[in-house]
């Protein structure tokens, strides 16, 4: 039913940060990034970072596919595809191209699909990437809706 994300086999490296293991800092990789431990800080790869079900990041994600089975608190950016499998518990906004939400997963944020590998994530509320929220007249609501000032 869902399309698991491609094995390349073993030529590909992966570096693993095990269970029991912390780290705070920035992590970057150009290869695979597998954490099955506790990261703070922020997580980037080039190629694949797959987070396992004892997994628990605070930190933003970048990377061309990313693969969620933990926890994870923070901006996650995955260039063509993100994956959030069954018991994962996710807070923070997300960015990609194609997403899959499996049943069983905890997602609090916002999500974005691009269509271009490159494409820049606007702030929340930004809907033309200047920098501007939009005016209320741009957004009319229903009678029925109030419009509740935003907090900054």
């Amino acid at each position: 039913m869902f399309r698991k994300l491609p094995d390349t086999g073993a030529s590909r490296s992966q570096s693993i940060i095990q269970e029991g293991m912390s780290v705070r800092g920035d992590l970057k990789a150009e290869g695979d990034i597998r954490l099955d431990g506790a990261l703070e800080g922020s997580l980037s790869s080039k190629s694949r970072v797959t987070v396992g079900a004892t997994g628990v990041i605070k930190a933003d994600v970048e990377a061309d596919e990313v693969l969620v089975m933990g926890q994870v608190t923070g901006k996650i950016t995955g260039q063509s595809r993100i994956e959030l499998r069954k018991g994962a518990r996710v807070e923070g906004d997300l960015c990609t191209q194609a997403l899959v939400i499996e049943e069983g997963v905890y997602f609090q944020g916002f999500a974005q699909m691009s269509t271009a590998r490159s494409a820049p994530v606007a702030p929340r509320g930004d809907l033309d990437g200047d920098g501007s929220k939009p005016a209320d007249s741009e957004f009319p609501l229903p009678k029925s809706f109030k419009r509740v000032p935003d907090i900054d």
